[in-house]
């Protein structure tokens, strides 16, 4: 498994080194007659959401929409999936992995889109729930999982720069990655020195942070935003802040919208809408292995579940003004370090959320926003997995590097989609490539030793006393990708009786059935003679079915290799294969 950072805590901490709030801890008191458990969950679920506030409004603009709308988001995803999901531990909420499809969305079709894409990715991960697809999300290559990752990260990091350095007059239509980025270094001449002053001292007081002494009682994200808000309002400085871009943060309950639905929309929606669910049950899924193995217990998430809860989740912060949410891997480990045992921690961290919206939105609308975007600076670094980028471009295949570099790259320039679904393809025939060079038969030949491995001694010393008998071992499975290597091997085998041994053979699908069907039917065409030993009874069953066993007659099918060499010598004796397992001295 990866290592994911937390990138809401610190400049380079570890999910192992998430630490709670202990100042929170230090004040709150609980009353002692409360159970051990809950009083440990709700300290938990208040650590979360006091991390969740600040990033909640940075990940709403960075998509484009205003901060109510990230931090809505929170409450009711985070609320519903921690309710009904397939993990105990899961923190959901707007998260870095979204936000490239999501500001894309917004540059094409506006910001009303996402409460509509955010239904379309929900119903389509309730679906996928009802399907039991939970489980095939782990069979996604880690390079594929790396790769969109880090350009995700690439993504997030170019797209912050005009709000770090208060770059004005670029174009915010543009929807490709190299047009933004040249669009933003044309408009470099705009920068001026408050703002950048404002995100360099957030990236530094984010860098030093986790550094100095019990410091990471407190995380590095509430104290930008409290020292750089302090600072600005303090000295009056004149830079762009939430409020001046997105108006005042209304301080007021979520309410019921369904007026976004639009049907002609979704289909310019639906590829989005596909990018966004596999996006959000792969993120919330690999969120779920994270926290089983950080809980050290023996229970695990179940993940159709999982599915169902953030399928759920998209719905309902969709039709109560949020946007598309995933579960967030950094907020969940900051939940199991802060001692979270069950679902009520993200409860009350949707709970804190909300609290905060309605007690200190207005202060919240005074953060700067080149602090938000030193915020999402930190988290893209941390998300974007540099040392296993590199590790993996260093050590590990060709192939891989390739499926690697490539899905970073089609993720930036092209579509997260076709990222996701070029890099699985290329790695499906990275594999094949490997699987093709295995031999499907193999002749059964003495080692240095002088002996035939894959046998007992006493078989082996048989065999070796039988020149006039090929003998060849299958092996694996015999599939579409080795049919015609498994046929090669055979079909050199033409005067001499061959005896095929069978027990290592655990698949045959229909190419593999069809071409040893054809090798039986050319050495009964040429007057050879071909025998199956050892045959698995579920391969039995099938070769039954398909009508090989019958083509070949009892008399070419045995239990022991040692009955088909003496069935040899008298052609008429046969001993049919029993329907069990092969014995061990084959």
């Amino acid at each position: 498994m990866f290592e994911y950072k937390d990138a809401s805590l610190s400049g380079s901490t570890s999910l192992s080194d998430v630490r709670p709030l202990q100042a929170v801890q230090s004040w709150l008191t609980l009353s002692p007659s409360m159970p051990a458990n809950i009083r440990q969950n709700l300290l938990a679920g208040i650590v979360v959401g006091v991390i969740a506030f600040p990033l909640s409004i940075a990940l709403a603009v960075a998509v484009g929409v205003p901060p109510i709308a990230g931090l809505y988001t929170a409450v009711i995803a985070g609320g519903i999936a921690a309710a009904f999901g397939g993990s105990r531990f899961n923190i959901t909420g707007p998260t870095a992995a979204l936000v490239p499809v999501l500001s894309h969305a917004v540059v094409i079709h506006g910001p009303k889109a996402l409460p509509l894409l955010g239904l379309m990715a929900g119903v389509m991960l309730l679906v996928m729930s009802a399907l039991r697809a939970g489980r095939l999300v782990r069979y996604i290559p880690g390079t594929v999982v790396v790769g969109f990752t880090a350009g995700i990260a690439l993504s997030i990091a170019f797209g912050q720069l005009n709000n770090l350095l208060n770059i004005t007059g670029t174009d915010a239509s543009l929807e490709h990655f190299h047009a933004r980025v040249w669009d933003s270094a044309r408009h470099l001449e705009t920068v001026g020195f408050t703002t950048p002053a404002i995100g360099a001292l957030a990236l530094a007081i984010l860098v030093v942070w986790p550094r100095l002494p019990r410091a990471r009682a407190i995380p590095g994200p509430l104290i930008v935003v409290v020292v750089t808000t302090a600072l600005t309002w303090y000295f009056g400085l004149d830079v762009p802040t939430v409020e001046s871009k997105y108006g005042a943060i209304p301080q007021e309950l979520p309410s019921f919208d369904a007026g976004f639905i639009d049907i002609g929309l979704m289909f310019d929606l639906l590829p989005l809408a596909v990018s966004v669910a596999i996006l959000a049950g792969v993120e919330s899924l690999l969120s779920a292995v994270v926290a089983d193995g950080m809980s050290g217990g023996p229970e695990r998430h179940e993940p159709d579940n999982e599915l169902r809860g953030q399928g759920l989740a998209n719905v309902a912060a969709s039709l109560l003004g949020g946007i598309p949410s995933t579960a967030a891997i950094a907020r969940t480990a900051a939940g199991i370090r802060s001692g979270a045992t069950s679902r009520l921690t993200g409860v009350v961290h949707a709970v804190t959320v909300l609290a905060g919206v309605l007690l200190v939105g207005d202060v919240a609308g005074r953060v700067p926003m080149a602090a938000l975007a030193a915020i999402l600076l930190i988290v893209a670094w941390n998300i974007a997995e540099v040392p296993e980028v590199s590790r993996l471009l260093r050590k590990s295949a060709r192939g891989d590097a390739f499926v690697l570099v490539s899905t970073i790259l089609i993720t930036l320039f092209f579509d997260l989609t076709y990222a996701i679904g070029f890099g699985i393809i290329a790695s499906m025939v990275l594999l094949l490539r490997q699987l093709i060079r295995v031999p499907a038969a193999q002749q059964l030949l003495p080692d240095e030793t002088g002996h035939i491995r894959q046998v007992t001694p006493e078989l082996s010393a048989l065999m070796q006393s039988r020149p006039d008998i090929a003998f060849f071992n299958a092996e694996g499975v015999l599939s579409f990708y080795s049919a015609a290597a498994f046929e090669y091997e055979l079909l050199g085998q033409t005067r001499n009786p061959l005896i095929l041994r069978m027990k290592d053979v655990h698949h045959i699908d229909a190419s593999g059935l069809i071409t040893l069907e054809g090798v039986v039917e050319h050495r009964q065409k040429s007057g050879g003679r071909i025998i199956l030993t050892a045959i698995q009874p579920e391969i039995s069953e099938l070769l039954g079915r398909f009508g090989l066993l019958a083509k070949l007659g009892p008399e070419n099918v045995f239990e022991h290799t040692k009955d088909a060499i003496a069935s040899i010598d008298l052609p008429g004796g046969h001993s049919p294969h029993p329907h069990g397992l092969p014995s061990e001295d084959q």
